[in-house]
């Protein structure tokens, strides 16, 4: 009997960030559909709050996702893309669509991943590769790892941009044990870059980096990100999320996501229903 692959869910949609999130006091509910859809209940004050992340709506039938989201509750949802924003008809849209980066990982490995890489790109991992930092990967460990998720912590407060806290690392670790990658590079045993993984198999999110100046000096991100690649592949996932991507806003970073042949997708826009507005 054949079993169908499981589906390429992104991270807020997948059981291990439902598990997590519940570890962490919050009310996930699962809607049992062709793509299973996760939503996270909460209450601001004495407001209720219906929060649909990256769901694929296309795949819930109308009056199943309805009752999903009561009409007494305030409601946000993103959809996966921009064609699922249409089952929704009366939801407000308070933010344009976001781009994310997304790298398939193909069965051929290594030598088709090799050739998808942009030619600038490719050239400083090669860069990178001969400064022969160590590389080494292994689950994180949430005493070990504090140190380096602070200078990341440092550096996002520094640079100004958002991501998810160090308390959901540690949390998503005990809900998922095996199930996150801590990958660095050393030269002369200091850490000099690092990024972190989660794994929600058959697909994986690049959650944090960190580069200090000698990391930058030789490239160390482009190794990283290209030792996970392969890791991954050979491990045998399917999709590797780089999270989002804002030619606009921060070009440089997009060109890095984008360099490695990743390729960029929109969402659906942020929509909201505010209690007593139907669906």
């Amino acid at each position: 009997m054949h079993t169908p692959a499981p589906p390429l869910l992104p991270l807020q949609q997948s059981s291990e960030y439902a598990a997590t999130l519940r570890l962490l006091g919050r009310e996930v509910l699962c809607l049992r559909t062709e793509v299973p859809l996760r939503l996270v209940r909460r209450r601001f004050g004495p407001i209720p709050v219906t929060y649909l992340p990256r769901g694929a709506l296309a795949c819930a039938d109308r009056k199943s996702l309805i009752r999903a989201l009561p009409l007494c509750h305030l409601r946000l949802i993103i959809p996966e893309s921009p064609e699922d924003a249409g089952r929704l008809r009366r939801a407000i849209p308070v933010l344009t669509p976001q781009f994310v980066a997304e790298w398939a990982l193909p069965p051929e490995g290594v030598p088709a991943l090799w050739q998808g890489l942009h030619g600038k790109w490719r050239n400083r991992l090669r860069r990178a590769m001969e400064a022969q930092a160590e590389v080494a990967i292994r689950p994180f460990d949430p005493l070990r790892h504090a140190p380096l998720l602070a200078r990341e912590a440092a550096q996002r407060q520094q640079r100004r941009y958002r991501a998810l806290p160090s308390s959901f690392v540690a949390a998503f670790a005990r809900a998922n044990p095996g199930q996150t990658r801590m990958i660095e590079a050393r030269q002369d045993g200091q850490v000099i870059a690092f990024v972190l993984l989660l794994l929600h198999p058959p697909v994986a999110t690049y959650l944090i980096g960190w580069t200090g100046a000698a990391g930058r000096d030789i490239h160390a991100h482009n190794r990283l990100l290209w030792e996970a690649a392969c890791w991954l592949s050979a491990e045998g996932f399917q999709r590797f999320d780089l999270g989002g991507v804002e030619t606009d806003a921060n070009p440089s970073l997009a060109r890095f996501k984008l360099g490695t042949g990743a390729t960029p997708r929109p969402l659906g826009p942020t929509l909201v229903l505010p209690p007593g507005l139907p669906a």
